[in-house]
């Protein structure tokens, strides 16, 4: 049985989308507080789902936030000692995170999220658009926080979070599979050489999800398993990754970003057209998107070791490789088509009770080291899920395990400052997502992305003698 904790402060969540609808209620799970204490703010009128938990007294506040009135409705909602949860899309993380701050609010995300106009603002260089950025002004403005300020964890949902974590579990079965005699890591430069001795040269973030509907997709209508703007606009990014030491060329039109931490790179066209080869245990291997997300960046610099002048001598390169439902490949090819301009909200579907079977396979491939390749992460199906949260959907099942570990951890540690998901206790965090994610399986592999690749088309910017180079990855 989960160990309740006692909070003093509300629980205020901004946006009560998929991911919401399955954080509140896990919120009593974990938290012993009136329900009248719990809180609800969104752009949407959710009155009708919303009846059970107004009936338990829960608060539900129909209002939007912008750039105008954002401080205004913060300080109406929120108050010295609560906890914010931010689910919003299109609503600037780093401006409600200040405010926190300067609030004492304790605060979560799941995303460095942009006021909705920065999704397709075509006047703004593209290397602004990327996590990259939003990192290096997160970690700026967190620097000047006096010491033991409140505690805000940002990116902690599933990706980003909960494989932040999955990563060092992987890290360790590979080492004790190699026979590595080496202590457990206790802190990040610890775990830097840990990646090092390994010989881990590449990071995905693979994940293949099969949730399938008995709902036919209609033309042009967007489909997906977890929120759509936000797909959207993670989709319409440059293509992102950390770079990593070993890669002998940049892909086409990619570019460094040196400025800040010095390990990232963007590819100068959208993240959902870009694909790379990947592999999951169950799916096998898929066609991959290099989405724009906060963890490519994190882990990579994370896993940076550094000899004794300062230079970075080992990184690998990190990023996401997600093959999405069915009927969102589908929905993406068709906004492609359209320029990229966002779906209408009558053609937006969250598919819910209309699923049938499917499982969401999210984990990390860890690859290039001394087992080759190894898979470790969540298969959670859709049954499971509701069992888990009745009503709920698997993607959003692995999200609330994100964001349900970090309110229980900044709860109980609420004088942190700013932490990145590395910065906190894997071992810790993963007991208290164990419940929402499933079976959590390790694989090892022979893969690599060379392998199964048809002969009819020679490809001439393959590199034979080094597989884990990221032009071999890349479909041409």
């Amino acid at each position: 049985m989960t160990q309740k904790i006692r909070f003093a402060g509300n629980i205020v969540i901004l946006g009560y989308g998929s991911v919401g609808r399955c954080i509140l209620p896990a919120i009593p799970r974990h938290f012993d507080l009136p329900m009248e204490r719990i809180g609800v703010v969104a752009d949407h009128d959710y009155d009708a789902r919303f009846i059970p938990w107004r009936d338990q007294g829960v608060r539900y506040v129909k209002d939007s936030l912008n750039a105008a009135n954002l401080e205004a409705k913060l300080n109406q909602l929120v108050k010295d000692g609560d906890l914010l949860i931010n689910l919003t899309a299109g609503v600037d993380a780093l401006k409600i995170m200040a405010w926190c701050q300067a609030h004492n609010v304790l605060y979560i995300d799941t995303s460095l999220e942009p006021w909705a106009g920065v999704y397709q603002d075509s006047r703004l260089a593209n290397h602004t658009r990327t996590h990259y950025e939003a990192h290096k002004q997160a970690r700026a403005m967190a620097a000047k926080w006096p010491k033991n300020s409140a505690t805000a964890i940002v990116t902690h949902g599933a990706n980003p979070g909960m494989v932040n974590h999955f990563v060092k579990v992987a890290l360790l079965k590979i080492a004790e599979n190699m026979g590595l005699q080496l202590a457990k890591p206790q802190n990040r430069a610890e775990w830097a050489h840990l990646a090092h001795q390994t010989g881990t040269k590449v990071i995905h973030i693979a994940e293949r999800d099969t949730q399938r509907a008995n709902q036919a997709k209609d033309p042009d209508e967007f489909v997906n398993s977890w929120s759509v703007m936000a797909f959207w606009g993670e989709s319409l990014y440059p293509a992102e990754m950390g770079w990593g030491t070993h890669e002998k060329k940049l892909p086409p039109r990619g570019y460094r970003l040196s400025d800040g931490s010095g390990n990232g790179l963007y590819i100068d066209r959208p993240g959902g057209e870009t694909l790379v080869h990947s592999w999951v245990p169950k799916g096998g291997s898929i066609y991959g998107m290099v989405i724009s997300h906060s963890e490519s960046i994190t882990i990579s610099d994370y896993l940076t070791k550094f000899d004794d002048k300062g230079q970075a001598i080992y990184r690998p390169t990190v990023h996401y490789a997600y093959c999405p439902t069915s009927d969102a490949i589908i929905s993406l090819r068709e906004m492609a088509m359209r320029g990229w301009q966002p779906p209408p909200p009558d053609k937006v579907r969250i598919l819910g009770n209309e699923i049938v079977d499917g499982i969401d396979e999210l984990g990390v491939l860890l690859l290039g080291h001394g087992r080759n390749a190894a898979w470790y992460g969540s298969q959670l199906s859709i049954h499971e899920a509701r069992k888990i949260i009745p009503g709920q959907n698997a993607t959003s099942l692995q999200v609330c395990a994100g964001v349900m570990s970090a309110c229980v951890y900044a709860a109980q540690n609420p004088r942190l400052g700013y932490c990145e998901p590395d910065d906190l206790p894997h071992e810790e965090i993963l007991a208290i997502a164990a419940p929402y994610l499933g079976p959590l399986a390790y694989q090892e592999s022979d893969w690599t992305p060379l392998k199964h690749r048809t002969k009819l088309f020679p490809d001439p910017e393959i590199d034979t003698s080094d597989p884990w180079q990221f032009t071999n990855f890349l479909v041409r």
